[in-house]
This record gives structure tokens, sequence and C-alpha cells, in this order.
């Protein structure tokens, strides 16, 4: 009776940790999927011309526009520099969103989020009167309201000091 007994415990723990190991194998494949756009995003982070135009967008974007214009308003290359760098973090923001980054990835980049939505948060509230699209860029103002309200030597984060 006894021996039974075991036998079951045992068939049912062999069970949930089939069950758990499936599922995590499941989750590392979705992630998989998204390692090349990962590395996409991670290319364009390199490049020179995404950092001049964050250069651009945090220093001198107010300065030089008004913000009446919305974002269809501004030049060619002052938009250009808009969509590079606040859709560049908003798919950031989206990744981790969707489980596939972990928060602590996207912590690293919380400085240039804020900033960057200081920058143009004016500029893409007018362009979402101008244009119907109430919802542009709204992923990224939720994360960025977050963001400042993380301190940057937060444990979680991976800028973090070591311990040693």
């Amino acid at each position: 009776m006894i021996l039974n007994a075991v036998a079951i415990g045992l068939s049912v723990l062999a069970l949930l940790s089939s069950v758990y190991f499936a599922f995590q194998q499941v989750t590392s494949m979705k992630r998989a999927n998204y390692v090349p756009a990962y590395l996409a995003l991670l290319d364009v982070f390199r490049s020179p011309t995404f950092h001049e135009h964050h250069r651009y967008v945090v220093q001198r974007l107010g300065a030089e526009h008004d913000p009446a214009l919305g974002i269809s308003g501004l030049p060619a290359e002052a938009q250009e520099a808009v969509y590079d760098v606040a859709f560049f973090l908003h798919n950031f923001v989206i990744l981790e969103r969707l489980g596939i980054i972990d928060d602590r990835y996207l912590m690293t980049l919380n400085d240039r989020v804020v900033r960057t939505w200081q920058a143009i948060a004016p500029f893409v509230h007018r362009e979402r009167e101008l244009v119907p699209l109430p919802h542009l860029l709204q992923i990224l103002e939720d994360h960025a309201a977050v963001a400042a309200t993380i301190p940057p030597n937060s444990g979680r984060s991976l800028l973090r000091p070591l311990n040693k």
C-alpha cells in the first residue's frame, strides 16, 4: 500500500516536472524567435547616426522648432531624428512588455527614455491633435512616466555597481 502511494507520488512529481520543463522550453522558443529583432535594435543603437539623432532631439529640437508644428510639420531631417529615436525606444519598451527582454535591460535605457520623452512630448501631443492618432507613442509616454520615478542605481538595474 505504501509502495503504491510512493509510486503514485513519484509519477505525479514526474508529470509536474515535465509540464514545468515543457513550459520553460516553449518560453525559450518564443524568445529565440525574437532574437533577430533584438539584435537589429542593438545594431541601430551602435550606429553613429542614432546617437547624432538622439543628441539632436534632446539638445536642439525644442530650441529650433515650435511644438505647435507637431511632428509632421517639422523639416524632414528633424522628423527623421524624432521618429528614429522615439520608435527605437518605443520598440524596446514593446519587447519588454511582451516579455521578450527582461526589464533590467530596458532600465539601462531609462535615462534616454525620460530625456527623449521630455524633448518630444510637446510635439507628440500636438501631433495627436493634428492627425487622428490619439495613441501615437503612448507606450513610450507611459514608460517614460514610470522610468522617471526609478533611481538610476536601482537594485534591478544592470548598471548598478557589483557587490564584491
